[in-house]
């Protein structure tokens, strides 16, 4: 069995209250301080006390049932008003009515053009019969047409006042809301920028400490087999695994750099003197030029590669996105295409797009490799984000292919 239960929250319900009872009450004072001394002769002239009782009382219910609150005041007003009460005590308690329909109306009213629609047709009612009512053959006060049109018109510039204001309290209300959605989703892109660049940092690191890592696990078993059969080859496979570590260290200072952008020296990693520099100073993002030299410590560890690149100038982000393109798929060579395998690099324009294709000769996957591996799925990204394509696979005569196009304006053939 379910129970629905209604939370009440303090402080504004008795506030609410507190209003309808001040406004009754100053309503019904209103309404019995006018004078009786030219009220009809056959109406006994106690009867006003309830009369101004039930206006009171009436106007309780201003804010749960608006409407039907103006119609039971204005009956009232109109029948003070036809028997001689004064004007302006008579019709207190119906432009009290007329100001809650604005106020309070459109909440019950539906859509919220037909609920204020509906307002100004039962404000509209309840102004002509208070102006019929004040031209009645009993009424006092200054006779005329003019008389009988501000009394109605004071009862329509009562609800013209609630609608001013409550339209204002909605302006404010929304202006508040949309400075709260705003400021939702400022955080949420705050939260999504700071995932993605996790993410981008990750994929740095793991292009960067993949490639090195292998570069040095195939120097290392070349030195361990060098070792016997040819010592003095040893140091050259040393030093080439320096230079690697040295590189791999480089490229992880720049990536974390961005970490500690207010750092003015970074952490001391116990290393020995290395050459690179112990500041945070950042060096510029590899790209295309730095191809050749990627390829060139990749021949000197033994891997040959053919490279062919065409002279190009690409945006900074585009050149780095190949740059790593390039770094993931000869290091996935070192790691899967077997000894003796041959690469080849080529960075060519096609078409209003830029083409990379890195190939080998070797023993890899003889299908289609799985996109689900993070190397792939990294490339995969780094390509999209550009609005580019990657393709892998095997090739037709053996071997395996990464090429990735990515569309660069101002880039077509010649």
């Amino acid at each position: 069995m379910m129970v629905a239960v209604r939370v009440w929250r303090p402080g504004r319900f008795p506030v609410d209250v507190a209003v309808d009872v001040a406004v009754g009450v100053a309503a019904a004072l209103v309404t019995t301080a006018g004078t009786w001394d030219r009220v009809a002769a056959w109406l006994p002239r106690g009867v006003i006390v309830p009369l101004a009782l039930g206006q009171g009382l009436l106007l309780l219910a201003r804010r749960r049932a608006p409407t039907a609150v103006l119609a039971a005041a204005t009956l009232l007003s109109t029948f003070m008003l036809a028997v001689g009460y004064p004007d302006g005590s008579a019709i207190f308690a119906t432009c009290c009515a007329a100001y809650a329909v604005a106020m309070h109306g459109r909440r019950a009213g539906g859509a919220e053009v037909a609920g204020t629609l509906r307002g100004m047709a039962a404000v509209l009612f309840a102004a002509v019969a208070v102006a019929v009512a004040a031209a009645a053959p009993g009424a006092r006060g200054q006779t005329g047409a003019w008389s009988s049109f501000t009394l109605g018109a004071l009862v329509a510039a009562s609800w013209v006042l609630g609608y001013a204001l409550r339209t204002r309290r909605d302006y404010v209300a929304e202006l508040r809301d949309r400075a709260a959605r705003l400021e939702a989703a400022e955080g949420e892109r705050a939260a999504r920028a700071v995932v993605e660049e996790r993410l981008r940092i990750a994929r740095e690191l793991h292009d960067v400490i993949g490639h090195s890592i292998s570069l040095i696990a195939i120097q290392t078993e070349a030195a361990t087999r060098s070792a016997r059969s040819d010592p003095d080859a040893v140091p050259a496979f040393l030093s080439r695994i320096s230079a690697a570590s040295r590189q791999a260290l480089a490229e992880m200072r720049g990536v974390l750099a961005v970490l500690r952008p207010d750092a003015a020296v970074l952490p001391d990693t116990g290393l020995p003197d290395t050459g690179l520099p112990a500041t945070g100073e950042l060096s510029p993002q590899p790209g295309l030029e730095q191809v050749g030299e990627l390829v060139a410590s990749l021949r000197a560890g033994g891997l040959e590669t053919r490279l062919e690149v065409e002279p190009m100038h690409l945006p900074p982000g585009i050149a780095l996105r190949f740059y790593r393109i390039v770094q993931e798929s000869l290091t996935n060579v070192l790691r899967h295409a077997g000894a003796g395998a041959k690469a080849g690099v080529t960075v060519i324009r096609s078409g209003g797009a830029v083409r990379v294709s890195v190939h080998d000769d070797g023993t890899g996957p003889s299908g289609r490799a799985s996109s689900l591996a993070h190397g792939i799925v990294g490339m995969r990204e780094r390509v999209a984000a550009y609005g580019g394509t990657l393709r892998t696979g095997a090739r037709p005569g053996g071997g395996f292919e990464v090429e990735a196009s990515i569309p660069v304006p101002g880039q077509e053939e010649p």
